[in-house]
Formats: structure tokens, C-alpha cells, sequence
């Protein structure tokens, strides 16, 4: 039987692009050489795309605390055939094709839509979410609304645009949620940009951080629980 290629794509231009190397790292290690043949496709931080190989990745992980790694192929893809021709950019030369892109980003241009949707264009087959479920589940406040149109019960919020940002009050939010409240960006990854609050002093400083990173932010309530996490397999009979 022939392996699948596999384009395993990390890094990016988001805040948690160390995150994602962690990520791929512990992919790569997983991955049953037997059946799967891995390509590695790196995003630099500042949007470059290029190809090492994947044993190369722990030491890429090092570099990229300090310095832009070095040493690898400058890498651009021709769409078509469902596999992209994968090239070295400053040459032209040919490179690799793949039967499946895995990419393994984080927030902002990794888990948003818009790596499937340049996938998608590119006619290659792509492991994950799509389109349209990346973007909604990206976005906290548009997934809440979803959640409460469906009558799914989730955690009380306030959705604020930074233009609204000294029209709230905190007095008035723990009015409505609550003592303790959660203040998040509605638009990244993991815990970036997100601070449990109980005072004044830490709302104000909650707010400021949240902003920096979206011009939407949300202040939920607090709820006691355990975080649970689970993979969902499959397409049309999930």
C-alpha cells in the first residue's frame, strides 16, 4: 500500500506560534511512519513559507525564541490536480506533491477560516474543520449566539467593541455576571489575552490586554468546572 503524504503545516503569524511547533512536534512523533509519509511546511513569523525536514523541527523550536530560522526552502505552491505543486520558490524547481494538508496553527490565520479557505482554493484535501466551522468557532461571540439560537446552554457574556470600551462599567458588569467575571479576546487561541478578575483595578488592567490582541473582546461569568477536551472524527457520519 502506498503511504499518504502528509503536509503537516506549523508555525504562523499569530501569537501562539510556539504553541504550534509543540503541536506538530508531538504529531510528527505519533504518526505511523508505516501508513504516512510527513512533509514538513513551516510559516514563518513574518509570512514566509518554508520546507525543512521534519527532523529539523525540535531545532527550529529553539531557533524561533531568539532569531528567524535559517537554512530552509523557500517554499510556494501551484494550485491544481488535489495535490499542489510544491516548489522552491527562488528556483522553480519541483519539491514534493501531498494527498492531504494537516495544519497544525493556532489563532489568527490557523484555526479562522483562512488557511482552509486558501487550502480549499489550492484543491487540496485538508484535515480538520472547513471554512465556515473554523471561522464560527474562532469567533466566541458569533459561536455563543449559535450556541443560544440552538438553546445549548453556555456561559453568561458581554460582548464590547473597543469603540465601546469607557462606555462599560464594572459595577454594572458584576451587576449582571456575577463577583468574578473572565475578560477574553472573542478572537484567539488558548489563554492569550484572557484574565480572571475580581476588582476594579484587575478589570481595567483586563480590558487593556484584551484589546491589544482584537477590537472585540468578552466579559463571561464564572463558572466552576473542569475543561474537558475530545477529537470528532469522521465527515458525513461523524
Amino acid at each position: 500500500m502506498n503511504k499518504l503524504r502528509i503536509g503537516v503545516m506549523c508555525g504562523g503569524q499569530s501569537t501562539e506560534h510556539e504553541i504550534s511547533l509543540k503541536s506538530a512536534q508531538g504529531i510528527l512523533e505519533n504518526m505511523d511512519r508505516k501508513k504516512y509519509d510527513p512533509v514538513l511546511i513551516y510559516i514563518h513569523k513574518d509570512g514566509g513559507w518554508s520546507h525543512y525536514p521534519v527532523e529539523q523541527l525540535p531545532e527550529i523550536a529553539r531557533q524561533v525564541k531568539t532569531v528567524r530560522p535559517t537554512d530552509g526552502i523557500a517554499l510556494a505552491v501551484v494550485p491544481g490536480k488535489k495535490s499542489g505543486l510544491w516548489i522552491n520558490a527562488e528556483t522553480g524547481q519541483s519539491l514534493f506533491d501531498v494527498d492531504v494538508v494537516f495544519p497544525i496553527l493556532h489563532g489568527t490565520n490557523g484555526e479562522d477560516g483562512t488557511i482552509q479557505g486558501l487550502i480549499r482554493i489550492l484543491d487540496i484535501a485538508c484535515v480538520g474543520t472547513d471554512v465556515l466551522g473554523s471561522a464560527v468557532g474562532m469567533d466566541k461571540d458569533v459561536t455563543k449566539r449559535l450556541l443560544t439560537q440552538a438553546g445549548i446552554p453556555n456561559a453568561k457574556s458581554i460582548c464590547v467593541m473597543e469603540t465601546d470600551r469607557y462606555n462599560i462599567f464594572y459595577e454594572d458588569i458584576i451587576r449582571e455576571l456575577g463577583k468574578i467575571v473572565f475578560v477574553k479576546p472573542a478572537s484567539l487561541g488558548s489563554s492569550v489575552g484572557i484574565n480572571k478578575v475580581k476588582s476594579l483595578e484587575q478589570f481595567d488592567l483586563a480590558l487593556a490586554e484584551a484589546f491589544k490582541y482584537d477590537e472585540k473582546i468578552l466579559i463571561e461569568e464564572y463558572i466552576q468546572g473542569r475543561e474537558i477536551e475530545c477529537s470528532v472524527l469522521g465527515n458525513e457520519d461523524p
